[in-house]
């Protein structure tokens, strides 16, 4: 098997990156540093396109918006593998897995890993020309979402990382507690039509640096996960959070009354104005209405040995 290393020079604070590129290039491992947005994604059909029989695996190098790259490029290939060697702040969606997370940044454990199926969730927008895309994780909308682009600017100040990171930009965001208006319908004919506070899609379990926000997802069931949070006071916020941080917000009795939790093979999202913010694995696009699929078995993903 071939194995490509594609790293994001520009993941967390860049330091971690730049190690980990002069490890590959003392060991004579193939190396590809991405020079922009889109570019990994590109190189990866690229590299596929030009050897269909012969097996890759693609490490992606850098935090979860990195890895969606990575996911998207190989997707629909059968002689391609993925993996993530984490350097980014974030690094969720590799909590979904109980290998130890040290293994994960091991050259040796991930060069002898193997891999197992996973499904995606396919999104597109539904204006012409628009394409089809993949995530292996999560998007949020409203609340969520606007926390994800706080963080861009929180994340910046020394020595915030992680689940750090992310509840100091639920509480700057809190200030305004922005939701978003949306008109969402469900595979099996029932809606949700109004404002909410938040939204959450699931493949995966975490999202922010750690928190459980979908406690009920599996990466291999054939079902995406939605929790919708209507909206809710600045009061009932603040013992929310706790409960959603460690994934048992939907267990309690206080919460059930404002809080759709449904999981699901399909559905389509629309806002009440044309375009609204929609956060995939970490990166936030503008969007108009969307279509969610599952994709089950859709890539192979590569857990590095114990």
């Amino acid at each position: 098997m071939k194995h490509i290393f594609i790293v994001n020079p520009m993941s967390g604070q860049g330091d971690e990156s730049k190690k980990l590129i002069g490890e590959l290039e003392k060991r004579k491992l193939d190396c590809y540093v991405t020079k922009g947005p889109g570019d990994g994604a590109n190189h990866i059909r690229q590299t596929c396109e030009r050897s269909p029989s012969e097996p890759i695996r693609f490490y992606s190098c850098g935090g979860d918006g990195t890895f969606n790259e990575v996911v998207n490029g190989a997707f629909g290939f059968t002689n391609a593998e993925v993996a993530v060697m984490p350097t980014g702040s974030g690094n969720d969606f590799i909590k979904n897995f109980t290998v130890p997370f040290g293994h994960f940044k091991d050259i040796d454990k991930q060069l002898s890993g193997s891999a197992v199926t996973i499904d995606l969730i396919r999104y597109q927008d539904t204006a012409e020309g628009s394409e089809a895309k993949y995530a292996a994780n999560m998007f949020n909308i409203g609340f969520d979402c606007n926390v994800v682009v706080k963080m861009a600017a929180v994340k910046k100040y020394p020595f915030v990382r992680g689940s750090l990171a992310y509840l100091l930009s639920i509480l700057l965001t809190l200030i305004k507690k922005d939701g978003a208006d949306l008109i969402i319908d469900f595979e099996d004919g029932t809606s949700h039509r109004g404002y909410v506070f938040l939204t959450a899609i699931g493949n995966g379990a975490f999202c922010g640096g750690g928190l459980k926000g979908m406690p009920r997802a599996n990466l291999k069931d054939g079902l995406m996960d939605i929790c919708i949070v209507q909206n809710v006071s600045r009061r009932m916020v603040i013992p929310l959070l706790p409960k959603y941080a460690n994934g048992t917000h939907l267990e309690d009795q206080k919460l059930k009354d404002y809080i759709l939790y449904k999981q699901c093979k399909s559905f389509t999202i629309r806002g009440f104005e044309d375009r609204w913010n929609l956060c995939v694995d970490g990166d936030v696009k503008t969007v108009g209405k969307t279509r969610f699929d599952i994709v089950p078995d859709a890539i192979k993903f590569s857990l590095p040995s114990l």
